[in-house]
């Protein structure tokens, strides 16, 4: 069997996978399972460790400290089945290897991206139908429905996904010209109207945050403070029209149950207030070490019976606070809080040194900003869709970056087909 034979049916079961993914994790799951399998048996897999430790070394020094955390917290965890449960759920960080190296080459870069889009795309117009009543093929997922459609993906990482897609769509229109920047720009407005119909308040912070990142990056840094002062008015204006409109009714809630917390009445506060309540008494019986990976749920359990007073929402126990800076601070302390804070700011700083004018370098700090906003009000690194697109999202714009950077002659960075380096030659 020919090495270079493996590696298109490799990449052609990730394009495929990520096309059926907003639809079907359990297709999607055997797709890229598929293409795991076949990149560790052809040693392209290694290949992109390689790569990431030759171009990424921070990043992947930090998520690997981040997963040794994640392993010896086992050893004080109250519950070590429900730690291998949430260690399992980190696989979708192993398909950057794989991802890098697909995307290397550019035809499939190309396919890799159209195979995303048109998922995405496809996944919006079922969100669409649901909007007008049509009902899903399957049961729909948590917080999905007519009022707020999100589809299969779900209400919980909608807002995450498609701002960052949005993100990407508007930036490659505006490198563009003529019919195909105008297209590019509806279809990232469709995105975004999507997000704000969906009452998402992570939605909401993902897509307002990428804005701002986009809006520094791509024109107001270059603009003279007056002008800069005329855009943050406009900005302004832009987020109370907002405020007042789509987003109104869960900005009061979430305002209203502020207000009940500030005045010590967790009785009628929002109850993921309550759940970061119980997190902090979680926390303080151990503050240096924390409960331990999967430790949460029987800890919280036994907290919430001690505060009856608390609005709990119903449950006698959660299985995550809904916040990742929380849950880490919870799982293993201080060390564990610094770790995450520094992986996700050398993801961000990685991409904010990257070339802006490039259509995809951006992708790099686009999903790092997104999973760090978004982790404010959920589990956004163990969520399935937020880690598996943000994984993606990353290696994509790392791959265009070292792409980019062999084609000045920076790097020696030959064609996958050609080099002694590349899939094709690993099974020499």
């Amino acid at each position: 069997m020919q090495v270079s034979w493996i590696f298109r049916m490799m990449a052609g079961a990730l394009c495929a996978a990520l096309v059926v993914l907003p639809f079907s994790i359990a297709v999607g799951n055997g797709l890229l399972a598929l293409t795991l399998l076949l990149a560790l048996g052809s040693g392209v897999w290694w290949q992109g460790v390689r790569h990431l430790w030759d171009h990424a070394r921070p990043w992947l020094l930090l998520w690997l400290a981040y997963m040794v955390l994640m392993i010896v917290g086992l050893l004080w965890s109250p519950d070590l089945h429900r730690g291998g449960v949430i260690i399992s759920k980190q696989w979708s960080w192993l398909m950057i290897p794989v991802v890098l190296m697909i995307c290397r080459e550019g035809l499939w870069l190309q396919r890799v991206l159209w195979g995303l889009s048109i998922g995405l795309a496809l996944h919006l117009l079922l969100c669409v139908a649901q909007s007008q009543g049509i009902p899903l093929p399957v049961a729909a997922p948590g917080g999905s429905s007519q009022a707020d459609a999100t589809g299969l993906i779900g209400h919980i990482s909608f807002g995450l996904l498609y701002g960052i897609w949005a993100a990407w769509l508007l930036h490659l229109g505006w490198l563009r010209q003529g019919l195909s920047r105008y297209a590019l720009g509806l279809v990232a407005l469709w995105a975004v109207v999507m997000v704000f119909l969906a009452q998402g308040r992570s939605g909401y912070l993902v897509v307002l945050a990428l804005t701002g990142v986009m809006l520094w990056k791509l024109w107001l840094r270059h603009l003279h403070v007056r002008v800069l002062l005329a855009a943050l008015a406009v900005g302004m204006l832009a987020v109370y029209v907002v405020a007042k409109g789509p987003a109104e009714t869960r900005i009061a809630w979430t305002v209203d149950s502020l207000k009940a917390f500030a005045h010590g009445d967790l009785e009628h506060a929002e109850a993921r207030i309550s759940l970061w309540y119980i997190s902090w008494e979680a926390w303080k019986q151990s503050p240096w070490l924390g409960i331990g990976t999967g430790g949460f749920p029987s800890v919280s359990k036994t907290l919430i019976a001690e505060h009856p007073h608390l609005n709990m929402g119903g449950h006698d126990s959660f299985a995550v606070p809904h916040n990742i800076y929380i849950m880490e601070m919870t799982r293993w302390g201080p060390l564990g809080l610094l770790v995450l804070l520094l992986w996700l700011g050398q993801w961000v700083r990685m991409g904010w040194r990257m070339d802006w004018q490039q259509p995809h370098q951006l992708l790099v700090t686009l999903s790092g900003v997104g999973i760090a906003v978004h982790g404010l009000t959920s589990q956004a690194v163990e969520e399935y869709h937020a880690s598996m697109y943000c994984a993606m999202f990353f290696a994509i714009g790392l791959a265009a970056w070292m792409r980019t950077d062999a084609s000045k002659g920076e790097e020696a960075m030959p064609d996958c087909s050609n080099s002694l380096d590349s899939p094709d030659k690993i099974a020499k």
